[in-house]
């Protein structure tokens, strides 16, 4: 039973955590709407393929640069925000140093 606290409270401790990270973006990043997307345009660009980056760009991945954003998964390279714009919001992937 006290793990199960524990664990429970780890938990939420990460999950708040997560949540509070919020700002603007500084810099001209992308967010794509999936991890599978964000590599294909990391890939593209570390080729320096303008076809492809320009084919992922308003379709995949799309500017953030100067929106508001919260961090919803942090992960080693990679997180998963929340992007805000226009009175709504859209879960994106980009890369941490967007974050920063």
């Amino acid at each position: 039973m006290r793990y199960l606290v524990v664990a429970a409270l780890l938990a939420a401790a990460s999950i708040s955590s997560a949540h509070a990270q919020t700002g603007r973006v500084s810099g001209a990043y992308v967010g794509c709407l999936t991890k599978k997307g964000l590599d294909e345009i990391i890939t593209a660009a570390t080729k320096n393929d303008m076809r492809h980056m320009q084919a992922l760009l308003g379709s995949e991945c799309f500017p953030i640069k100067g929106r508001e954003f919260s961090v919803v998964d942090r992960g080693f390279l990679k997180s998963q925000i929340r992007v805000y714009a226009g009175g709504g919001s859209v879960l994106l992937w980009t890369v941490n140093e967007a974050t920063r």
